[in-house]
């Protein structure tokens, strides 16, 4: 088993460092669920992440943390934690968030990711008819690495001399989003990340992830929405999203999804009980194990 762990985390790491960085990572449950088809309905305090034009929608104060099991694996560490306030006036609402991904392997932490974002969403227009709304996210990010392994000799099965310090690097990014809705019930949305072409790295410039997304949702009646979205990261081929979130009773929702490239299915649940917002995402993977997903919000009203 060791060695199985070892193999994927020398996997990981060359991946973050070939095109990796701060990308595949969201904290939204409901998002994992519903095959992170979310970009035409999202409105909650993780909208930055998926559609900051969701934003807009958003009312009264909301904080929220989400904890990010990325194929199972304890060695990954991610946690994320976001507020939101709605603005006064017509300014609509914004928000606050941070995420720490790394890397800690035998007590050693061999990589991290950090992500500072600050969100804005308001609307275009709104009628009882139809609504348009736009978004954006400016967001700092800030990526370490630990010391390089040293010289390794081996007749004596030691290390003759200390690794290199690797040491650390940080910039800027910024995404745009809009969403446009019909009679409450049909819904578009469209997401540009990192649209400033951001790179990082002192010596060796590392591009970060750039994606469109564009997506549409359908709610044909109160309780029932289900959703599509096509995902396109720059270099890679489409991500086609779907997925269903079906609300039963007061307090439960449930949710399916699926994606592709690589095919997956994705289910959860939330349980929403006066203030308090707990949600539960899991998603499946070809050939790695699920990714598991955990929220819990507080809504001050």
């Amino acid at each position: 088993m060791k060695h199985i762990q070892t193999i994927v985390i020398i996997f990981l790491i060359s991946k973050i460092s070939i095109a990796g960085l701060f990308d595949d990572r969201y904290p939204s449950a409901q998002g994992l669920g519903m095959g992170g088809a979310l970009v035409s309905i999202t409105n909650d305090v993780w909208a930055g992440y998926y559609n900051p034009a969701g934003l807009a929608e958003f009312q009264n104060y909301q904080v929220a943390t989400s904890y990010n099991l990325p194929f199972g694996y304890s060695f990954f560490n991610n946690y994320f934690l976001s507020a939101a306030m709605q603005l006064p006036d017509d300014f609509g609402a914004a928000s606050i968030s941070f995420q720490d991904f790394g890397i800690n392997y035998l007590g050693n932490d061999m990589a991290s990711e950090y992500t500072f974002a600050v969100s804005h969403g308001f609307y275009l227009m709104k009628d009882i008819h139809s609504s348009l709304s736009f978004g954006y996210n400016l967001k700092l990010y800030h990526w370490n690495l630990s010391e390089s392994v040293g010289t390794w000799d081996s007749a004596i099965g030691e290390y003759l001399e200390d690794g290199l310090e690797l040491r650390s690097a940080s910039t800027l990014g910024i995404d745009v989003g809009a969403q446009a809705s019909l009679y409450g019930r049909t819904f578009i949305g469209v997401y540009l990340m990192n649209m400033n072409a951001p790179t990082i790295g002192k010596y060796t410039k590392h591009d970060l992830p750039q994606r469109i997304v564009i997506g549409a949702a359908y709610k044909p009646q109160s309780g029932i929405t289900s959703s599509l979205a096509f995902n396109k990261a720059v270099g890679y081929d489409t991500q086609i999203e779907g997925g269903f979130d079906f609300q039963i009773g007061d307090y439960f929702s449930l949710r399916l999804g699926a994606a592709t490239n690589p095919n997956r299915i994705s289910g959860g649940f939330g349980i929403n009980y006066d203030e308090i917002q707990f949600d539960y995402g899991l998603r499946t993977h070809p050939v790695l194990s699920e990714t598991h997903v955990f929220n819990i919000s507080y809504v001050l009203k």
